[in-house]
This record gives structure tokens, C-alpha cells and sequence, in this order.
């Protein structure tokens, strides 16, 4: 859906700046703003019920972003008791949703008028919700059992600060409030947020959801979610007439009830795997892998440092393809190892159909990592893991179209136990059944798999098919690559089939 805002056009982000954000005309205009009357807004919630806000000056009113969370609130179901923590309440509209949906609410908010706002509304509509001043703030304001008691919750929301100082907004909102929806921290709130729920704030099965903007675009959520071990899929997102969208972005820690194993040595992660027991999303990982295996029966050598590691992705029916799991693996890994690099080499690692991945390095490209994906029926039940294996240093080449690459030819060293991590993470953000967040859109997926391949065939140029050369036309939703040759002839080849790249470096 595309829509008008009714809070002004946002054409960038802003971040922490080098010079004071406010001074003394700021703080002249607060005083006049706090004398202003409070305004009455009526809400909708998505449930159909109608709510009368009396929003003081300085405190955000309800507005298109806020209707997008409570829609996702909506969507998780109840809440049956368990605890639910809303940063940066404002009026407290979604606390007071939320606390409707049977959570055990506790909001805190910088803004002690947005605080007074939430106690208030709440009283009105009878919702028993612990409301604090404070959040998390790149500056020490006492400890964060302050805001929320020292509690740990199953559920946490907050509609990140997103605006620019000299946005509409500035005729209801003063300093005081305009400090609540910009982020400066150098770092990044959502950064920062995502240390706290880690390790203080959120339980190991709980789901954090952010509203974020697109024009936020040294945001980066994936990447900061990977490389602090979050998964975290879009689940709902809202289009403006200017091109920004908002969106809903679930977080969560990755297969939390999967076994999550490291061994010195053994034959092969895969053949283990397949032969446990093991839940879904659990994971097998190994510096030295003796029996490896890749594609057509091929040994996986491996080099002087490497990464073994295996997860099983299903153990019942799923809907996808072997191919489709195949390719869509190749790109969690390199996003993975994206997450870990600087941003400048990110455009040395590419995708190659149907299961490899190439660096740049000394002007050329090489091979870094292998993805099988492998199966047992056993009655009705198949089980479905995924090996990759990824060379981290050495100097062995091998007799294939491209030569070996290693990790660490990248700028920024990567180190075992983080690329384990930021795997598990893009793997689950991709192939997780969470609860109440089952909104893995294959659609999505199927475009960025195309994107990602076409992507390849640019930067290597075509490769040839059959002794032809052939343009890529798309990734079919079975994993299958469709070509075509210089005379329109179409082909569509499977992973038993070969390309022969020879223009690449």
C-alpha cells in the first residue's frame, strides 16, 4: 500500500552530529512548546476499537508508523500473560494495545511528559502497565534495571528513531521529544539495542520487532544483526508516494532450542548430522573435517585453516526444493560474511550458481566456500541438512575453473566462532519457523536469488553452456538456471549440469 505521510518527508537520515544538536534557542523553544494545550487525538487499533489520546505538547501522537506496529502486535497472537517491554512508549498507545492482547506490559520512554501521557491513557483504559523514564541512550543514565525493573521479556518493541531535526513534525513536537526520534548515537540505537536484548533484556525464545525506514540506510539491519548472532526477517512494510518505506522488522536468537556443537576433528559434519537426532536448526561445526564431500561424490579438501559446518534445516516435508535451499544457503553465507567485513569489500564475494562461492583477490576469482545440501527419508519424515565449507587460509589450488581463495585475504580478519555465529543467524533469518512470525515470503526470496545470480553473470561475464555462450534469464523457483544462447534458444539446466567460466578474471 502507498500512502501520503502526515508527518513530512524524510530525505535522509540524521546520525550523531560533530557539533552540539541543541542550544540555547532550542531550549527557549521547548519552554514555549510545553505551554502549549494538549491536543486530543481518537486512534483505530487494528482490532477495531477506538481510543481518545489526550497528547501533551512535545509527546508523539499515533500516526502511520504507529499503526504499522500495532498491526504486527496484533499478529502475534496473545500474549497470555508473558512479559512484553515497549521502548520509547511516546503516548502509549501500544502499550496499552498490547497490554489488550494479554501481555504484562512494561513501557519507559525518555520523555517524562510522554511518560506522564502513557500513565495516564493507561488508567483511562483500565491496562495495568509499569511505565518508566529512561531507554537505552548512548549516554550512562543510570542502570537499565531503572526502565525496566530487571526484568527479562518474551517480547519487545520499539519504533526506532528515524526523523531529521528540521522535520514537519517540529510544530507539535519541541526538542525535548524531537531527541526521542533522532538517533544519535554514533554507534546506532538499534546497535545498541540489540546488545541489551542479548544479554539483559530479552529472553532466550523472546521476538523483538523495530519499525525502521528504508532511507536509514546506514542502518544495515541484517548486517548488525548477523554479526551480533540475531536472526531477522521483514514481516510487514508500509510505501509512501516519496519511495521511503517503513518496515517491521522481527529479531530473535536463532533455533534456540537447537543442539549447537564445535568438535576438533571428525569425518563428515553432513554424514553425522544425518545420522542424529538432533532438532531443526541444530548445527555441527569443525575445524578439520577428514571425510568431506561435495557435489558428484567429490572429496572437499581441506586447506591449512577451514570451516566445516553443517544444520539441519527440516526434518519433516517442506516446500522447498533441494536447488532452491541450495542457492538461497549460498546467499546466507555470503551475507554472513558480509556482516563481518569491512563495507568496502563487499563487493569482492559473489554468488556462483549452483553452490559455490568466489572472493576477489590479486585480480582474480577464487573459490572460498562449497554448499551440499543432503537428505534421509526415514517413513514419512525427511530430514534436510545443508554443509558448507569455507577455506579460511592456506595456499593449495585445485584443477576447477577457479582457483582456491581463503578468508583471509580479506581486510578485516574473521575468527572461527563469529562466522559460526553470523551463519546461524542468516540461516535462520531464512529458514526458521518462528512462531507468529511464519511470514517467509518466497517470492522475496526468489527475486533476491535471481538478483544475486544476475549479479554474477555481469561481473564474470557470460559463461558457456555446451561449447555456446549463454546470458543468464532467471532462477526458476526449483533452483534450476534458465539461459539462453546468441540465436534465443532457451536451456534450463540443473546443479548436474555444467557452466564453463573462462572470461572471470
Amino acid at each position: 500500500m502507498i500512502m501520503n505521510k502526515s508527518f513530512g518527508t524524510i530525505p535522509n537520515m540524521f546520525t550523531m552530529a560533530d557539533t552540539p544538536i541543541f542550544e540555547i534557542e532550542n531550549i527557549e523553544n521547548e519552554i514555549e512548546m510545553l505551554n502549549r494545550d494538549s491536543t486530543l487525538h481518537e486512534w483505530k487499533s487494528p482490532t477495531g476499537e477506538i481510543f481518545s489520546i489526550n497528547v501533551p505538547p512535545t509527546v508523539y501522537p499515533p500516526r502511520e508508523d504507529t499503526d504499522l506496529m500495532a498491526r504486527a502486535i496484533v499478529n502475534l497472537g496473545p500474549g497470555k500473560g508473558r512479559k512484553c517491554l515497549e521502548i520509547g512508549c511516546g503516548s502509549g498507545i501500544l502499550s496499552v494495545l498490547a497490554s489488550r492482547q494479554g501481555w504484562k506490559v512494561t513501557a519507559c520512554d525518555i520523555n517524562p511528559f510522554a511518560v506522564a501521557c502513557a500513565k495516564g491513557l493507561a488508567k483511562e483504559n483500565f491496562s495495568e502497565i509499569n511505565v518508566n523514564e529512561g531507554g537505552p541512550s548512548p549516554k550512562v543514565d543510570g542502570d537499565v534495571s531503572q526502565w525496566t525493573n530487571g526484568n527479562k521479556f518474551d517480547f519487545v518493541f520499539w519504533n526506532l528513531p528515524y526523523l531529521k531535526p528540521d522535520q514537519g513534525v517540529t510544530e507539535t513536537l519541541g526538542p525535548l521529544e524531537e531527541a526521542a526520534l533522532l538517533d544519535t548515537d554514533v554507534n546506532g540505537l538499534f546497535e545498541r539495542t540489540l546488545k541489551l536484548i542479548k544479554n539483559k533484556i530479552m529472553n532466550d525464545s523472546g521476538i523483538a520487532l523495530f519499525v525502521i525506514s528504508s532511507q536509514n540506510n546506514k542502518l544495515n539491519h541484517n548486517n548488525k544483526c548477523f554479526s551480533n548472532g540475531f536472526a531477522t526477517r521483514v514481516i510487514s512494510e508500509l510505501s509512501f508516494e516519496d519511495g521511503e518505506e517503513l518496515r517491521v522488522i522481527a529479531v530473535w536468537k536463532p533455533f534456540s532450542n537447537a543442539k549447537k556443537a564445535f568438535v576438533d576433528q571428525l569425518s563428515s559434519t553432513n554424514t553425522v548430522m544425518l545420522d542424529s537426532e538432533h532438532p531443526v536448526g541444530s548445527s555441527l561445526c569443525t575445524p578439520n573435517q577428514t571425510s568431506g564431500h561435495g557435489r558428484r561424490g567429490r572429496t572437499w579438501v581441506d586447506t591449512k585453516k577451514s570451516f566445516a559446518g553443517s544444520w539441519k534445516l527440516f526434518d519433516s516435508p517442506n516446500h522447498m526444493e533441494p536447488g532452491f535451499i541450495q542457492i538461497l544457503a549460498g546467499i546466507c553465507v555470503k551475507e554472513a560474511i558480509m556482516a563481518l567485513v569491512d563495507e568496502k569489500d563487499f563487493e569482492k564475494i559473489l554468488l556462483k550458481w549452483p553452490n559455490d562461492l568466489l572472493i576477489y583477490d590479486s585480480g582474480k576469482w577464487k573459490k572460498v566456500c562449497g554448499i551440499l545440501v543432503e537428505s534421509r527419508t526415514s517413513g514419512d519424515d525427511t530430514s534436510v541438512v545443508l554443509g558448507i565449507g569455507i577455506n579460511l587460509s592456506g595456499s593449495k589450488n585445485s584443477d576447477s575453473d577457479f582457483e582456491m581463495g581463503f578468508l583471509d585475504s580479506f581486510s578485516k580478519q574473521i575468527s572461527f566462532e563469529d562466522l559460526t555465529s553470523a551463519i546461524d543467524a542468516s540461516l535462520a533469518s531464512s529458514f526458521e519457523n518462528k512462531d507468529a512470525i511464519n511470514n517467509r515470503n518466497n517470492e522475496r526470496l526468489l527475486k533476491r536469488i535471481n538478483d544475486e545470480v544476475k549479479n554474477t553473470f555481469t561481473k564474470l561475464n557470460n559463461p558457456f553452456y555446451r561449447n555456446i555462450e549463454v546470458d543468464f534469464k532467471s532462477i526458476l523457483g526449483n533452483g534450476k538456471l534458465e539461459i539462453s544462447g546468441p540465436d534465443g534458444e532457451s536451456f534450463t539446466i540443473d546443479d548436474g549440469e555444467s557452466l564453463e567460466w573462462i572470461n572471470f578474471s
